[in-house]
């Protein structure tokens, strides 16, 4: 369909403009249109002008790739899209088979795919529904932790208590109104599932998954509490730093990295970074890996007996 799109957007461009410019895209239809005889050298570079005699050869060529193409082209015009772009002509089947529903959630690659020409692409018309990513926030709740919700309060620690962690999608989150009880005195979030999950923590601290570059569940939690005292455990990488420095950028806070107290040790379970270094904070322990062009994975830490202590001495 790519490169009939292309065709069928160029020739409604030569057909109502009189004109077309070459370019990458449509080098080779221009040469065929010219040996055709159905296009000739502008005055402009790049420019080619449609043989006035040939008009009846353009419409046919668009009826032979797009039989409907008169009211496609009204639809297209009547959704705010463009017929001359070859992008808008190969979403054609896809904009005219689906719907825009509106009053209800639907997830942002299902709405993508429907209005456009894949889920990964952008949408080619907004949504009248809302939109969700349908992230999942996973969190180890503090102690006497409460959510206050459109339906109600939940216990999130007694919940924790329970399953090891509370659980929140995006679309329930959607529902939260705010957290109340005992708030936490630390949120702590961390960058790999390993350290999330065994981390050894005060009951006052809550500790939040933020897998990798996938922040934004994490960033919502830390918005509804911004005088609480944010840290991140991350990979000591270049990653992992700017994983950090995003989470501090969007939240508003100062960069805090929770790094334990004898990670100078672990120099010698460094292993070489795939991304080369480049701004790093200050810290000793980042300049010596940077100076190596090595990392750590925070994972090595979390059997070190001195780990509570050095967590306990930064107030975690």
């Amino acid at each position: 369909m790519k490169d009939a799109a292309t065709e069928i957007a160029s020739l409604a461009r030569l057909l109502e403009t009189g004109t077309i410019r070459a370019g990458k895209k449509n080098e080779l239809l221009i040469r065929r249109l010219e040996t055709a005889r159905w296009v000739m050298l502008g005055n402009r570079k790049d420019e080619w002008v449609l043989r006035p005699e040939r008009t009846a050869d353009i419409e046919n060529r668009l009826l032979f790739l797009l039989p409907s193409w008169r009211t496609d082209f009204e639809f297209l015009r009547s959704i705010g899209r463009n017929h001359f772009n070859s992008s808008d002509i190969e979403a054609l089947p896809m904009l005219r088979r689906n719907s825009n529903p509106s009053g209800r959630l639907l997830n942002r690659r299902n709405w993508n795919a429907a209005s456009g020409v894949g889920p990964k692409h952008r949408a080619k018309i907004p949504a009248q529904s809302s939109l969700t990513k349908d992230w999942v926030l996973r969190i180890r709740p503090n102690k006497g932790l409460i959510g206050v919700m459109d339906k109600g309060e939940v216990d999130l620690y007694c919940m924790a208590s329970s399953w090891t962690e509370c659980v929140i999608p995006e679309r329930a989150w959607m529902g939260f109104r705010g957290l109340c009880g005992e708030l936490p005195k630390v949120i702590i979030t961390c960058e790999n599932l390993g350290a999330y999950i065994d981390l050894p923590v005060r009951e006052s601290t809550m500790v939040v998954y933020s897998p990798g570059a996938d922040t934004e569940a994490a960033i919502a939690l830390l918005k509804m509490l911004p005088e609480v005292l944010w840290m991140h455990f991350g990979d000591l990488d270049p990653e992992g730093v700017v994983i950090a420095v995003r989470i501090a950028n969007e939240t508003g806070r100062p960069l805090k990295l929770a790094i334990p107290d004898f990670v100078m040790d672990y120099l010698d379970a460094a292993k070489p970074v795939e991304t080369p270094w480049q701004n790093t904070p200050d810290i000793e322990i980042l300049n010596a890996l940077k100076g190596k062009e090595r990392r750590i994975f925070q994972e090595v830490f979390m059997l070190d007996d001195r780990l509570p202590s050095a967590l306990d001495q930064m107030g975690i």
